[in-house]
């Protein structure tokens, strides 16, 4: 699959470039940018550079938008009107009224947009998603040993909200949110408490104040709890069973969860007929109550 690359500009995003290109392999074609710099990408890298997007629409199949989406949604918009499909990286600068332009063309053109949701693509849950069966509760923990701008939160909360759905297929029926607030542009904590129609709950907890950065999930159901530490790679199922604990470890499998997600995007553009296209799919959906959540976070740091 013949993939294109907008978004990376110059030397300085080169690490960056090469997490792209490692992950897409041999799919990726071809790269376009307004900055004369990436003439420094394309020769180190021998990727094909193309002076002109709509060429590079016209070549490729895909487009990979790096980056923030804003300053390159115009593109966005006519490479969905080549019938190419969309991975994006980040939509947070965007506007709800753009995102859902962006999914309206989509629908039209029949084409496929992915966000970039890596955490539902970790080794470690998809070790542990099967064991999943009617979870009511999901504690996500994160700490952080520097301070997180309001654009890195969106991502984060988008990813968790996506992680959850994908467990507690119900509406939110109320949002609670709780942030202690440095200055205007940095909180030391934040927690969020999802309710959903079906009963269940989902609390995510963001630390700004701690000597290393964590990560984890615990999934409680009715007779057992999964933990999973996606910093150490790590799972373990707890189950009631026969009047006693039964523990058992999981073997995580050493895989790196964008190359997986990558190749999720791969393999379902090129399978894109058996999907049901949606104008307004549960990623818009979810970019909403993420907007909502985010809205209040803000807030929080300008009191009355």
């Amino acid at each position: 699959m013949k993939i294109g690359l907008i978004g990376i500009n110059n030397l300085k995003q080169e690490d960056h470039f090469k997490i792209i290109k490692q992950a897409l392999n041999k799919n990726l074609y071809g790269i376009f940018s307004h900055s004369d710099d990436i003439l420094a990408i394309s020769t180190k890298y021998n990727i094909k550079l193309y002076d002109s997007a709509t060429v590079l629409f016209e070549n490729v199949e895909a487009v990979y938008f790096a980056q923030a989406l804003k300053p390159n949604y115009d593109f966005a918009i006519s490479a969905l009107k080549k019938s190419c499909h969309l991975f994006i990286e980040d939509v947070s600068n965007l506007t709800i009224d753009e995102i859902k332009h962006l999914y309206k063309v989509a629908f039209e053109a029949r084409t496929k947009i992915q966000l970039k949701l890596t955490k539902a693509f970790t080794p470690e849950y998809i070790e542990i998603r099967d064991y999943l069966k009617d979870t009511k509760l999901i504690e996500i923990n994160k700490t952080y040993s520097k301070f997180l701008r309001h654009d890195d939160y969106f991502t984060e909360i988008l990813n968790n909200l996506y992680f959850a759905y994908q467990n507690i297929n119900s509406g939110i029926k109320k949002i609670s949110t709780l942030a202690l607030p440095i200055d205007h542009n940095h909180f030391s904590l934040i927690q969020i408490r999802l309710d959903y129609d079906n009963g269940a709950v989902v609390n995510m907890n963001f630390s700004n104040i701690s000597d290393e950065n964590r990560s984890f999930a615990d999934f409680y159901e009715k007779d057992r709890m999964i933990q999973v530490d996606f910093n150490d790679h790590f799972a373990v199922k707890q189950r009631f069973s026969e009047g006693q604990i039964v523990r058992r470890e999981f073997n995580i499998p050493k895989e790196t969860a964008f190359n997986t997600e990558m190749m999720n995007f791969i393999t379902s553009c090129k399978n894109l007929d058996l999907q049901n296209i949606s104008e307004s799919p549960k990623e818009l959906k979810l970019i909403q109550v993420t907007n909502d959540i985010m809205d209040r976070l803000i807030q929080s740091t300008h009191p009355r």
